[in-house]
């Protein structure tokens, strides 16, 4: 049963990487990768809108929050805890005068032996998780003097149908 984990360094407070992750909201103005609708919330259901590289759009479902420990650990929840999940995890940890990272997707479960993806579908997505870990750490790392503008100025790429819309 592989997993997909990626580490990243951030150049800031694991506060301000938190409060970017956890801004389900503000997601289309940074992240062309993934949309994320619902409250960061224990048990909350979120839905998630995932786009590939290109833009083209990949999957609709709903995950529920799992785990929500602010400024540390936020894991949304997929499937059936005790047959086959999928874990959605954002581990957050200080380093220095900045912020490590580990997110990426965990499968468990009984089943998940033998239903859950293989290495290669899973090294896959392993661009796409980069892609949105850096996305992320461009947005943490962003100045604090930016201006409101600049901040929910659309992230550039293809974007999401919301983004696209507002632009026409």
């Amino acid at each position: 049963m592989p997993d997909l984990l990626l580490d990243i360094e951030i150049a800031a407070s694991p506060e301000r990487v938190w409060s970017v992750l956890t801004d389900f909201a503000a997601y289309p103005a940074w992240n062309p990768y993934q949309t994320f609708e619902g409250r960061a919330e224990p048990f909350a259901i979120v839905q998630i809108s995932s786009r590939d590289l290109t833009g083209r759009a990949l999957q609709v479902f709903s995950a529920a929050i799992w785990k929500l420990e602010p400024g540390k650990k936020l894991e949304l929840l997929v499937g059936k805890l005790f047959w086959l999940a999928s874990r959605r995890i954002f581990h957050l940890e200080a380093v220095g005068d900045g912020t490590r990272l580990r997110h990426g997707l965990v499968f468990s479960g009984v089943a998940s032996a033998w239903k859950s993806p293989s290495a290669q579908e899973m090294e896959n997505l392993r661009p796409l998780y980069a892609a949105f870990g850096a996305a992320l750490k461009r947005r943490a790392e962003e100045p604090a003097h930016a201006s409101a503008t600049e901040k929910s100025r659309p992230a550039t790429g293809p974007g999401n149908r919301r983004t696209r819309r507002a632009s026409r």
